[in-house]
């Protein structure tokens, strides 16, 4: 009984992993755009987190960052332009999309 229920619970998350799997490569190769939507968002949150100020964003910017110790404005600026490249990149891949 015990060794059904552990291959039942082997079989469906050995599923989910291949499925996710399936997922991934299917953005990767027919809509990478999605993926870099998805970093900006991710980007633009952590940007909002910096800006606030205070103690989260120097903890953030000390885990997101650890060489720079906590500089909470050289994170921004690096946020800031990496934001840039990826909306650059979106662009570049709509273009080809079309």
């Amino acid at each position: 009984m015990i060794e059904l229920i552990r291959q039942a619970l082997f079989i469906s998350v050995f599923a989910l992993m291949l499925g996710y799997l399936a997922l991934l490569l299917y953005d990767l190769l027919i809509r990478p755009w999605r993926l870099v939507e998805e970093q900006i968002m991710t980007i633009e949150r952590n940007i909002e987190t910096l800006k606030m100020g205070g103690w989260r964003a120097k903890f953030h910017s000390w885990i997101s960052m650890p060489a720079w110790r906590g500089d909470v404005e050289k994170h921004l600026r690096y946020l800031l332009g990496l934001r840039e490249l990826k909306r650059a990149e979106l662009e570049l891949f709509k273009k080809l999309k079309d």
